[in-house]
């Protein structure tokens, strides 16, 4: 009896293991982190107030569905006014950037969406898979963005502030503010390269540069 209770036990216990292990591997299948990032801070409440309905209005598209997927993946909203000074409703879009977080593909995934700032409707989206490179440390990051930067020759941005360099789930945002040229740059960790930049111009309609318009 007493050989027959240790079996029985042996038996629970590793049931219970086995039971714990997948409740785990449910949990990180769907990890998933949804951020709402401040690109303009004239337009922090209303990024805040409507972030959720971007959000909702577009994860189910198929390109959406493409990156989400994956077991691990981010997601960045923020908006991006491509004029300041007397700010332009007409001009500014809703972006999202979704990308996967590589653990065991060699690959990213990435969906980037444009939606109209005062409709919700959305403009263009784009998908792509990058290799999964050496990820890339701040300073790295920093000198793809300067790199970046210097492309412009509008631009008299001289320098990355690293302070304003955020680490968003997988990707590096930098955004630099239009005295007269200005933009957001997005480089993910993983890809080793820009995955968005647009311009902001004070007097004028910047332009996106990354992913490039057909």
């Amino acid at each position: 009896m007493k050989n027959l209770t240790v079996i029985m036990i042996g038996i629970i216990l590793i049931g219970i293991a086995l039971i714990s292990g997948c409740i785990r591997e449910i949990e990180e299948e769907h990890s998933e982190a949804v951020y709402t990032y401040v690109a303009s801070e004239s337009l922090k409440n209303e990024t805040q107030k409507h972030a959720s309905n971007v959000w909702e209005k577009i994860k189910s598209f198929d390109e959406a569905k493409f990156v989400i997927s994956e077991k691990s993946y981010s997601a960045i909203i923020f908006i991006h006014p491509y004029t300041v000074g007397v700010f332009d409703p007409s001009t500014a879009e809703w972006i999202v950037v979704i990308s996967s977080i590589p653990k065991m593909t060699k690959e990213t995934k990435i969906a980037i969406f444009r939606l109209d700032y005062q409709t919700l409707d959305l403009k263009k989206v784009y998908k792509f898979i990058y290799p999964a490179k050496k990820e890339l440390t701040l300073d790295d990051a920093i000198a793809v963005i300067q790199e970046e930067i210097a492309k412009e020759k509008r631009s008299y941005q001289t320098f990355v502030d690293k302070e304003k360099v955020m680490l968003i789930g997988d990707n590096y945002v930098y955004s630099y503010p239009a005295s007269d040229f200005g933009g957001t740059i997005i480089v993910n960790k993983y890809a080793g390269e820009p995955i968005f930049y647009a311009t902001t111009i004070w007097d004028g309609i910047g332009k996106l540069i990354i992913p490039e318009e057909n």
